[in-house]
């Protein structure tokens, strides 16, 4: 089948790059201006670009060259200001790599000499530049005085010749200050950014006064990384103070708030939700810095990330298409991890009958697929992950006897009408099939008695071990089995916990009998450990952990009770168990925990399961603008409670120590006045504890004023603290009628320890980055009524996220200590590459646009 694909705005960086050639800023002005140009003569009158002179705009999400056509910006900084004769020779070289855009770091001191020779460079190299002053007075500082200097008379003063010039303007961007503000927030609800946002909002006043209509870049505080400060419409704030709708929001990838692609995906589509362009104009890597970030992660993320789209005509209730997609190369899926991304149509989910399958092809086209998932088991419209530990061929749901673990080729998705009507259709979108480094065990040992039981004897009683049906075969004696499997010295290795587990099948004569059975080591010391859930009529797959003595040699089982319940033979039958995909593997390293988020709520489009509950008298729960109302619906009420309705549903929460809840409240000032209490309350899984987290008074809560409220919960010792919460919620109370005036409560978070992101070492993946991911993508094989040709289209182009524009760190310059930022060794060669220059340049996602 000839797989069309429909480009909705796939890859939209080689779309959009087309600001790195052409016509972006018509002919060259090489000859018009020459790299040391003459003296400037100030005019008394301060200079002033004309106010139609062409510049860059913004648009919703989007920056625009001046004729309106979207650009995404891929670029390189260079640390112009600390040596300009050496760095100028670095905005060819950038040019050379592809790049559309060049951030150039200023000083104070950068001489308009020396400004006005780089921006010559700029459009002679047809480049548009971000000029960014960095200022140790300013950078992770909130100096309110040296930002008010750095406007007035660094921006607006002396480099105010150059930049006004209308020759530049269509090329420029101005960043006013590399990451200045307050260092240490990094807390969306927090009333702390408003110094900085006031003296902003005073700044892009100045600029467009002084007649400048050029986007201006706004850093994010806390070095350029605290991406909180533009939420809570706090961007949005920035934008209204500027009357030209002219703002590029500023972050910088460093440090742990960027150090995972989880983290760095959250973060832009925070930002995006601001409906104002995002530009990360510096992130890290290479191991650099404090818990560095992976710049890898961010140029995969920068460049969007797309999907698959599968919308099948459907003929009959018998339907099957099964799809794949070849790997770069032939893979050993041992002790591997293996997972794929779904989303399906509601209409799938509430028919709840179509199946979706995983499934491989080794390089003979023998088939394996992974474990059957009915539709209702997905959230309808949202994206769920499906992931499989992979040590042996048992491991997988079926697999032919020939298929090759150690040579698997393709990768597929079997989509199975199941009993499904043909009318139940919709969309199914699938990604990220990926075969990753085992997290999880690590196989030391396996047996799947294909072809013998080697190494399985009986140490003591009449047990029969035998070879049969591809399984190892127990015949009990008179209740009992005992076998065991010798020879794992030097095998496996007993000083760690170990994971044995397997096939057991129990026949259905010994349904009822008081059955127990265990793995056993009888070393030097009797050691042993239950195996539980065993079925009559069924084979069961059983796992368990334990800990043998370092020394051990040996595994063996013991069944007892065999057909006898309360001391007497139910049963005469002798039919064998059965054991099978026997393995032995080491335990999983524990996840480590860091310090974070595990909830934030932020109520600009619903209420997020905050509800009112009924200890309290009768109250409205809503959010609207941006808050939660909350207030109660009869005139004589006394007791209003607010609490979360579905705390399960928080994947990270975890109540270990520490854990803080944050929020921020506006009691209405019609209590003025009045004694009321307002505490923050919690009561355990078991129902037995319930306790105030924290009381507040009236005279602690001043009606009319935003309060920040910070509480550091300390557990009563008896609370249980591993499951989830019963309640978690306020209660406000008062000896007098409430007023009926709304509390307003903008944005709730838990803070606590959640898991560090595991480094995922990635095998293979189709994660529909490539055009050849979708063209190679085609149907295998279909049943039932369902056509090949009246499938026209297989994969049609899904976007899950929008790429971002960004300008990594760094050409040329750094100091030892961070010199693994450099890209280049040598500053005016494009082609002297360093390794992460390499990767950044021409890797994935990179400036090259792969």
């Amino acid at each position: 089948m000839n797989t069309k694909i429909k480009l909705l705005s796939f890859l939209a960086s080689a779309m959009l790059l087309q600001a790195c050639g052409g016509d972006m800023l018509g002919t060259s002005d090489s000859e018009d201006y020459k790299l040391i140009p003459e003296e400037v003569t100030e005019d008394p009158t301060k200079a002033r670009p004309s106010e139609n002179a062409p510049v860059l705009k913004t648009s919703g999400t989007a920056i625009q060259l001046p004729d309106g056509t979207p650009v995404l910006l891929r670029g390189i900084n260079l640390q112009f200001g600390d040596n300009p004769i050496e760095q100028i020779d670095g905005i060819q070289a950038i040019r050379e790599t592809g790049s559309n855009v060049v951030r150039i770091q200023l000083l104070a001191d950068t001489s308009t000499a020396n400004l006005e020779a780089a921006l010559n460079k700029v459009v002679e190299h047809n480049l548009i530049a971000v000029l960014s002053l960095y200022d140790e007075a300013l950078h992770c500082k909130e100096n309110d005085e040296a930002f008010t200097d750095a406007v007035k008379q660094v921006w607006l003063t002396d480099f105010l010749p150059i930049i006004a010039q209308d020759r530049y303007q269509a090329n420029i961007m101005i960043n006013i200050a590399s990451g200045w503000g307050p260092e240490a927030i990094f807390d969306g609800y927090s009333v702390g950014y408003k110094t900085y946002t006031d003296n902003y909002k005073a700044a892009i006043r100045q600029f467009r006064k002084a007649g400048f209509n050029v986007p201006l870049v706004i850093d994010a505080p806390g070095c350029g990384a605290d991406f909180n400060a533009f939420l809570s419409n706090r961007g949005k704030e920035l934008m209204a103070a500027d009357d030209k709708d002219n703002l590029v929001l500023s972050v910088h990838g460093y440090g742990s708030q960027w150090n995972t692609a989880t983290k760095v995906t959250d973060a832009i589509s925070q930002l995006a939700a601001q409906k104002i362009p995002v530009l990360m104009s510096e992130f890290g890597g290479s191991g650099v810095g404090e818990k560095p970030v992976k710049h890898m992660a961010i140029l995969d993320k920068g460049a969007g990330d797309y999907a698959a789209e599968i919308i099948l005509p459907w003929a009959s209730a018998t339907d099957k298409v099964a799809m794949n997609v070849p790997f770069s190369a032939p893979i050993n899926l041992t002790n591997t991890d293996v997972s794929f991304d779904v989303k399906l149509d509601e209409a799938y989910v509430t028919d709840g009958q179509m199946g979706v399958v995983m499934y491989l092809r080794d390089v003979n086209g023998e088939y394996a697929n992974l474990a059957w998932h009915s539709a209702s088991e997905f959230p309808a419209g949202e994206w769920a992950t499906k992931s499989y530990a992979i040590q042996n061929n048992a491991s997988f749901g079926w697999a032919s006897e020939a298929f090759d673990i150690t040579a698997v080729a393709k990768v597929g998705v079997e989509l199975v009408a199941n009993g499904k009507l043909a009318e139940v259709a919709g969309s199914v979108v699938i990604d990220n099939l990926r075969v990753a480094e085992g997290s999880g065990a690590v196989e030391l040992y396996s047996q799947s008695f294909d072809d013998d039981i080697a190494g399985w004897g009986v140490p003591w009683t009449g047990t029969v071990a035998a070879h049969a049906d591809g399984a190892l075969s127990l015949t009990h004696d008179n209740g009992e089995i005992i076998a065991q499997l010798d020879g794992l010295g030097g095998v496996v290795d007993f000083a760690q916990p170990v994971v044995i587990s397997g096939k057991f099948f129990v026949p259905a004569d010994y349904a009822g009998s008081w059955m127990y059975a265990k793995f056993f080591n009888n070393g030097e010391a009797w050691t042993e450990v239950g195996i539980t859930g065993l079925t009559p009529g069924e084979w069961t797959e059983i796992s368990v952990e334990t800990e043998f003595p370092a020394a051990a040699t040996s595994v063996g089982i013991q069944i007892g009770n065999i057909g006898i319940a309360d001391g007497a033979t139910i049963t005469d039958s002798t039919e064998p168990f059965l054991l099978d995909d026997f393995a032995i593997s080491g335990v999983a390293a524990n996840d480590s925990f860091e310090l974070g988020t595990q909830y934030m709520a932020s109520f600009d489009e619903s209420e997020d399961g905050w509800a009112y509950l009924s200890w309290g008298a009768s109250a409205t729960v809503e959010a609207i603008d941006g808050a939660l109302n909350f207030y109660p619906n009869a005139n004589d009420a006394v007791r209003i409670v607010l609490y979360k309705t579905d705390l399960s549903a928080i994947d990270d929460l975890d109540l270990q120590d520490p854990f803080t809840i944050k929020t921020r409240v506006l009691i209405p000032d019609s209590y003025t006045g009045q004694a009321f209490e307002y505490q923050l309350f919690l009561q355990d899984a078991n129902w037995q504890n319930h306790f105030a987290a924290k009381i507040w008074n009236q005279d602690e809560l001043i009606p009319g004023e935003w309060m920040d409220l910070v509480v550091e919960v300390e557990f009563p010792a008896e609370f249980d603290r591993a499951g989830i919460p019963q309640y978690l919620g306020f209660d406000l109370s008062s000896e007098v009628a409430l007023p009926q005036d709304p509390i307003l409560i903008d944005e709730i978070v838990f803070e606590g320890m959640v898991p560090v992101e595991k480094e995922v070492v990635i095998i293979d993946q189709v994660d529909f980055f490539y055009t050849n991911h979708f063209a190679d993508f085609a149907i295998d094989y279909i049943e039932g009524e369902i056509l090949e040709d009246d499938i026209l289209e297989l994969a049609y182009i899904y976007q899950r996220s929008e790429p971002f524009s960004w300008i990594a760190w760094s050409w040329y310059g750094n100091d030892i200590e961070n010199s693994d930022w450099d890209m280049t060794t040598i500053v005016g060669d494009s082609t002297a590459l360093t390794e992460r220059g390499e990767d950044i340049v021409n890797g994935k996602g990179g400036i090259a646009g792969n």
